[in-house]
């Protein structure tokens, strides 16, 4: 059940801090931890900056939720007009694109380092990636009661 929810739109490199800012009230609103506070708005950078390097523009929207199990959490969706992931799995490891390793050369052209769909993964509950008419929709879950997975649980 969704009890709140904002948007934003990404379309330039100031957006990341409004979204960043969105999440931060929305946690601060509904009593989330403040470490678990402080991920979901580094989730959100991600999610915001991988939209301006590959998907050109596209919004984010944020939901309060609540789950019978795990209780209350907060649902992220990012979604672009870019293309599709060549390889969603290469691109959740650390150091990778979506077609494998980054060139180590390439790092002193990047503005990253290869890390944000990761991190995203590594703050968050769920992750998914559908394919949108145009773009693509990733979303993602994060509950206060509990913190993420570690590696082994996921």
């Amino acid at each position: 059940m969704s009890i709140f929810e904002d948007a934003c739109d990404v379309r330039e490199p100031l957006d990341v801090f409004d979204a960043r800012r969105r999440v931060r009230q929305l946690c601060e609103s509904i009593g989330f931890p403040k470490q678990a506070g402080r991920e979901l708005e580094l989730v959100a950078s991600e999610l915001c900056t991988n939209i301006l390097k590959y998907g050109v523009r596209g919004n984010l929207r944020l939901r309060h939720i609540r789950d019978p199990r795990r209780g209350v959490g907060i649902e992220v969706v990012a979604q672009d007009e870019g293309p599709p992931f060549h390889d969603l799995s290469i691109a959740l490891a650390d150091g990778c694109d979506d077609r494998g390793p980054i060139d180590a050369a390439a790092f002193a052209r990047r503005s990253g380092l290869g890390t944000g769909l990761g991190t995203i993964v590594r703050f968050t509950h769920a992750l998914s990636v559908e394919q949108a008419p145009v773009g693509k929709r990733i979303t993602v879950r994060r509950y206060a009661s509990e913190p993420p997975p570690s590696p082994a649980e996921r």
